[in-house]
């Protein structure tokens, strides 16, 4: 290994830019590598839910500016979700667990309420001060792994080398598929129609619980379910980041409602390919229509809906696998324990690992562990937490909207 340690990141989500501004902050020499051209080519959802991890993990990895631009870009919820029947009254709000660590999050960390953040906001935020350590358009097509270090291959014909390489590259990772090839990613047999609802239009047709708290969820006898959400900006993006560099301030966005409908493959009025491939005026149509048994009220709220703003999505979910013994190549977020949205926890779980990630490292570039054993460490611990929210998750979405079981 080198005498000053080098960090190869393959994928630029959420999990792979904590790790990258946890590494930067204790002066690491990081690249991240990314697939996609640009930031915004995949659409990739709209509201995440943050608990415990993800606000613990920004805190930690983000310096003082950002921290303070995320807490004011961020909505404080209630911390309930909420049952509604199909007419789209409240049911019941159950409790919603933080799910703070004491021990992983000791000192001046703060117990946190729930946050609903807008997806690409916050990856706007982690991207800021990264310039030159993210590099977009940049394929991985295979690695050499030894004693000495990686190399990293891409489809540009460029290489890069370092000390340790990172997985952080989604369900489809390159990474995982030459470092764990056995551990699958499998279909969890549900899709769903992501989309948009402006927050006045909104607040005209939903419930006043679905602003307030986490989320808000209707299903039938289908398992056809309705989900709900609000990001309400406490403060603009545009004017929370006026601060920063021109580079690094936050793109224009204004408050909304996601609204998530999904289900079967089977209960979808077209092929998965066909689906992928519509226009989002006809998938925001097929959505209100698989609400047509249920009061207008629910069909009203997708239609409510900007036109524009829906897209399709397939769910899968990872089978819980072991890592060989550790090398210098790893791997973090759904590269390794993807999971279905049923919990809300993805994001925060790929967070968690950046950041825990991070302190390792940082303690074998600080000379205080040797790489091997801190990055056992890492994947032990990783491991554990990350499947037993695979499996909890799996159960929840069997219930909830006939999610596949899980192999074996």
């Amino acid at each position: 290994m080198s005498s000053k340690l080098k960090v190869i990141v393959v994928g630029a989500g959420l999990g792979g830019l904590s790790l990258a501004q946890s590494l930067v902050r204790v002066g690491i020499d990081v690249q991240v590598c990314e697939r996609d051209r640009t930031p915004w080519d995949r659409a990739q959802g709209y509201r995440l839910h943050l608990d415990a991890d993800g606000i613990n993990a920004v805190h930690e990895v983000l310096p003082a500016n950002l921290r303070a631009l995320f807490d004011a870009t961020s909505q404080q919820t209630l911390p309930f979700t909420t049952i509604l029947d199909t007419g789209l009254g409240v049911v019941k709000r159950l409790p919603t667990q933080d799910e703070h660590d004491e021990q992983l999050w000791p000192g001046p960390h703060e117990k946190p309420t729930h946050r609903n953040v807008d997806r690409a906001t916050l990856r706007q935020i982690l991207l800021s001060g990264l310039e030159g350590v993210v590099h977009f358009d940049k394929r991985l097509e295979k690695y050499d792994a030894g004693k000495d270090g990686v190399v990293a291959y891409f489809s540009d014909g460029t290489t890069t080398t370092g000390d340790v390489l990172v997985g952080a590259d989604g369900i489809r990772s390159a990474v995982r598929a030459q470092r764990a090839p056995r551990c699958q990613i499998v279909d969890a047999g549900v899709q769903a129609i992501y989309g948009r609802i402006p927050i006045e239009a909104g607040r005209q047709v939903l419930p006043s619980e679905s602003t307030e708290d986490i989320f808000t969820v209707a299903s039938d006898e289908r398992k056809v379910f309705l989900g709900l959400a609000s990001v309400a900006f406490p403060v603009p993006p545009e004017e929370a980041s006026k601060a920063l560099p021109a580079a690094q301030q936050l793109k224009k966005r204004d408050s909304y409602f996601v609204t998530i409908v999904g289900g079967r493959h089977e209960l979808f009025p077209l092929e998965r390919s066909a689906m992928k491939s519509a226009a989002s005026e006809e998938l925001q149509r097929i959505a209100a229509d698989l609400l047509s048994k249920w009061p207008e009220r629910a069909a009203n709220a997708v239609r409510a809906g900007d036109p524009s703003s829906f897209f399709f999505v397939d769910m899968y979910t990872s089978v819980p696998c072991s890592l060989e013994a550790p090398t210098n190549v790893t791997l973090l977020g759904d590269a390794i324990h993807a999971m279905t949205p049923t919990l809300g926890r993805g994001a925060n779980l790929a967070m968690r690992d950046g950041a825990l990630l991070g302190r390792a490292l940082t303690s074998v570039a600080k000379g205080e562990r040797e790489l091997a054993a801190a990055l056992a460490s890492f994947e032990h611990e990783m491991l554990r937490y990350g499947f037993e929210v695979v499996r909890e998750a799996a159960k929840v979405g069997q219930q909830r909207m006939a999610q596949n079981a899980l192999p074996g």
